[in-house]
This record gives structure tokens, C-alpha cells and sequence, in this order.
């Protein structure tokens, strides 16, 4: 597993074009040095740092942590086999205060909770995506437009927001949006976790 700082040094960040490219050089490297090597997966998470500024000049050596969500990518790779690589988000924190409900669930005798029309929402979000075949993928590029879409499709617009009757049906929207205006993006299973709601 590699910490990839996002204010590494500049030599080292100049050689790293992508977490999602180091990854696969990773699993190139073990594949053709290493005879006896047959799998290599690599796992790689990109930390959000940033230098801490007073007065606009930047720290010398201080940084905060300003997490918007945590990158991470996997890549795996068979001898002669072709490269497999996954991207993703987590530890996205998100949070409506209103605009979301819990409606039009099953029922049953078993059911203990009431329908409402109104709740906060406050979720964890995790999710990773896989790229179809093809060359030449922006990875940095298609990474800003998922997180993007997740902010969006959880929101709506910033004037008057979108409700949701449900948070299944908000992973769903992003889900919809991401593979609306991602077509290389082949699969992309998700998991919101919901930390805690108050009424």
C-alpha cells in the first residue's frame, strides 16, 4: 500500500503522472523483471494535503489535511494478461439538512419505523468505479468528473436543492449521472454509509 501525498516533492510529482499510471508501472515493473512473479496488485491512496499560507506565503514545511473525499486506485495484472484498473472515493462526508425523506419503502408487520417526508442526511461516501478497455485515459480528468457528479446528484441545485425520498434513491442518481457523462467508465458499484440522522 503507497501514501501518495499530493504536495510531494516536485521531482518525485513530475514522474507520477497519475496515482492510477504509477500503479500500473508498479504492476509492469514486477511483471517484467521478476520471472517467478505471475499477479502483482497495487494499491495506491492519494492524501489531500495542503500547505498551510499566512498572508498569502506558503509554510515552509506545514500542511492540513482538507480531505474532500480520499483518492484511491487499484490496478492488477496477470503475466501476458491485460491490466485491470479501479478508481474510486472515500471518506466523502456529506450532509443535507432538509429535502430528504424515507417514503415508499415495503411494509410489514415487522416494520417499525414511520415514513417522513423530512430528515437530515448525513452520509459516508465510498465508491469505486472500473474503466472499460481503451488507451490514453484521463484519469485525473474523469476523477474530478465523478466527484463532481456525486456533488451534484447528492445536492441538486445550489438555489433550491433536490429532494430524495429515499438515500438508495440518491445513490442511484449518482450512479445514473456518473455513467451519463462518463463513458469510460464501465462499472461502478457504490456504498453510501449513513453516519447518523436527527430529527
Amino acid at each position: 500500500k503507497i501514501h501518495f501525498h499530493t504536495n510531494m516533492p516536485r521531482y518525485i510529482r513530475e514522474l507520477i503522472e497519475t496515482i492510477e499510471q504509477f500503479a500500473l508501472d508498479i504492476c509492469n515493473h514486477f511483471l517484467s523483471s521478476y520471472c517467478h512473479v505471475m499477479f502483482v496488485k497495487a494499491y495506491i491512496q492519494e492524501v489531500p494535503w495542503q500547505r498551510l499560507e499566512k498572508n498569502g506565503v506558503p509554510h515552509v514545511h506545514s500542511f492540513v489535511c482538507v480531505p474532500e473525499g480520499i483518492r484511491f486506485c487499484e490496478a492488477e495484472q496477470c503475466q501476458n494478461g491485460c491490466p485491470l484498473v479501479i478508481s474510486g472515493i472515500k471518506e466523502l462526508k456529506l450532509k443535507k439538512t432538509t429535502q430528504s425523506g424515507f417514503q415508499g419503502f415495503h411494509k410489514d408487520k415487522y416494520t417499525t419505523i414511520p415514513e417522513r417526508t423530512d430528515r437530515v442526511l448525513s452520509a459516508e461516501l465510498f465508491c469505486k468505479w472500473f474503466y472499460g478497455k481503451g488507451q490514453d485515459l484521463d484519469f485525473d480528468c474523469i476523477w474530478d468528473t465523478v466527484h463532481e457528479c456525486v456533488l451534484e446528484a447528492f445536492s441538486g441545485p445550489p438555489d433550491c436543492g433536490e429532494y430524495s425520498p429515499s438515500h438508495q434513491k440518491t445513490v442511484n442518481n449518482i450512479q445514473m449521472l456518473i455513467l451519463a457523462r462518463i463513458p469510460q467508465v464501465s462499472f461502478s458499484p457504490f456504498n453510501i454509509y449513513l453516519l447518523k440522522n436527527w430529527d
